[in-house]
């Protein structure tokens, strides 16, 4: 079962609560629950750590560090621990609380310019982002591929050989960096060589949960959202660029955009760019938020509605089972009536016979000594007075009521 928790009450137990004791609590694993506070950035006790404090030595707590830009400030805790694999909301749930920010967004910006500092983009690079360096390989095997097969050279050469796109690939690389100092991971699709008309490569960088687009490309050159590629006709160093944050990695919508100009290029902005796109994933990340609270609230008022139907639903079937109990028992006393005045006819019928008839001959008598006994007989099997029989239908009715209320529930 899975357990929802945000950092700070998961820093405040793990501080407080031996990680064996604790993970045997949530049901996992002790590295398990190491692991889950380690993805959220939360600090745990070392190895010793709670030998040292029985002993009587005063141990420092490491400080909870505040949530990196696009984490969940909320924690999933046991198997699968995934947002995707959590159970769907119930009535029985708390009811939702509005997501409360403690940090301001222009003091996360703050945050964010401070941890990545100065950036430049250079001309001449010396070190390749791993996701850049993947495609300039798949690059030298198209060359390697248009040298071996004099046909390819006109239609599946090296994609990264002109200027403007070694341009693209440079501010990406340096963004990328950037962008990893704050948790991201950039994404770019990789053609594989050998193969032509392929869709342009999407970009995007992930921070946890939220995934941030970037779309570059030449002003009049429209990609879509994200993408930028395949490689341009161009050869012009000072062909123009244009720079967008996207806030997804499927979406249009720029969050922010920059143009080169007369007066400064995409590279002078390199800094702000960066810092736009770390501060995108946790405008994501609290959009997100408010938005699934506004679900959960608009799910439990749709799950109060249901259960208040149940409710009526019920009472109208409880209402009618007990018109239908009623019911039969007044069925039952107009049965049983009518079975005792049948069982009084023939008494009075036996009784009438009797003093209208002087039997004298033994025989006759006999047979009707056994006939009125036969027929008083019937008489008592009829009358529901006979033997409190009657109290025995009142049983029979309330458990058939019983079993009414129970098959409606």
């Amino acid at each position: 079962m899975k357990k929802r928790l945000c950092r700070q009450e998961l820093y405040d137990l793990v501080w407080s609560t031996p990680m064996k004791t604790l993970a045997a609590q949530f049901g996992i694993s002790d590295v398990g629950l190491k692991k889950t506070c380690s993805r959220a950035e939360i600090p745990s006790p070392d190895r010793g750590y709670w030998a040292k404090r029985e002993a009587g030595k005063e141990m420092p707590k490491m400080p909870l560090p505040k949530r990196p830009p696009g984490m969940n400030h909320e924690v999933l805790i046991g198997r699968g621990n995934s947002w995707y694999c959590e159970p769907a909301y119930q009535l029985s749930d708390p009811p939702p609380v509005p997501p409360k920010f403690s940090e301001p967004i222009e003091e996360v910006r703050l945050r964010i310019a401070q941890a990545i500092g100065k950036l430049s983009v250079r001309q001449k690079v010396m070190n390749w982002h791993p996701v850049i360096d993947h495609l300039l390989k798949a690059d030298e095997q198209r060359r390697e591929q248009q040298r071996l097969v004099s046909y390819m050279a006109s239609w599946h050469g090296p994609e990264f050989d002109s200027p403007i796109e070694r341009r693209r690939l440079r501010i990406l690389n340096t963004l990328f960096f950037a962008a990893g100092k704050m948790n991201g991971r950039p994404s770019m699709s990789n053609p594989e060589p050998g193969r032509s008309n392929q869709e342009p490569r999407s970009v995007h960088v992930s921070f946890y949960d939220q995934h941030v687009g970037i779309a570059l490309e030449q002003p009049g050159h429209p990609r879509r959202a994200g993408q930028f590629g395949p490689k341009s006709s161009s050869s012009n160093q000072d062909s123009k660029l244009c720079l967008s944050i996207l806030d997804g990695t499927r979406s249009e919508a720029a969050v922010a955009t920059w143009l080169d100009n007369e007066d400064s290029k995409i590279e002078s902005h390199v800094t702000d760019i960066a810092v736009q796109l770390v501060l995108t994933a946790e405008v994501l990340y609290r959009n997100n938020a408010v938005r699934r609270y506004e679900w959960l609230v608009e799910r439990r008022s749709e799950l109060e509605e249901k259960e208040r139907q149940r409710k009526i639903e019920a009472e109208r079937a409880e209402q009618a089972r007990r018109r239908q109990i009623e019911q039969a028992r007044i069925d039952r006393l107009l049965k049983d009536a009518a079975a005792f005045q049948r069982a009084n006819e023939i008494r009075k019928y036996v009784k009438a016979l009797r003093s209208l008839h002087d039997v004298r001959e033994i025989a006759a008598a006999e047979k009707f000594d056994r006939w009125s006994k036969w027929a008083l007989a019937q008489a008592d099997r009829l009358d529901p007075s006979v033997g409190g029989t009657f109290l025995a239908s009142l049983q029979d009715e309330e458990d058939a009521g019983n079993l009414v209320g129970d098959s409606i529930r």
